[in-house]
């Protein structure tokens, strides 16, 4: 059994987690999320840290569109805001 520093993280409560703190829809976040992995994982010879990276760039793209693409009354997400 590998060590629990091995295992790779749960991609759903990633994307749930996301989704919940940028007030998106799941499956519009899981396509994003995955958009951006996937794109990440071509070439990739170190794959451990994927989805931080996945992470960052999902949160830099819904950064990106602004508050005028984002749904009414929802300010700029907290992940967002450091």
């Amino acid at each position: 059994m590998p060590a629990s520093h091995d295992q790779q993280p749960d991609q759903g409560r990633i994307v749930a987690s996301l989704a919940i703190e940028c007030h998106m829809p799941v499956g519009e976040m899981a396509a994003l999320y995955e958009q951006e992995r996937a794109k990440l994982a071509t070439g990739a010879h170190i794959t451990k840290f994927l989805h931080i990276f996945a992470t960052r760039k999902v949160l830099e793209i819904l950064s990106k569109r602004g508050p005028e693409r984002r749904p009414a009354g929802r300010a700029k997400p907290a992940l967002l805001a450091a």
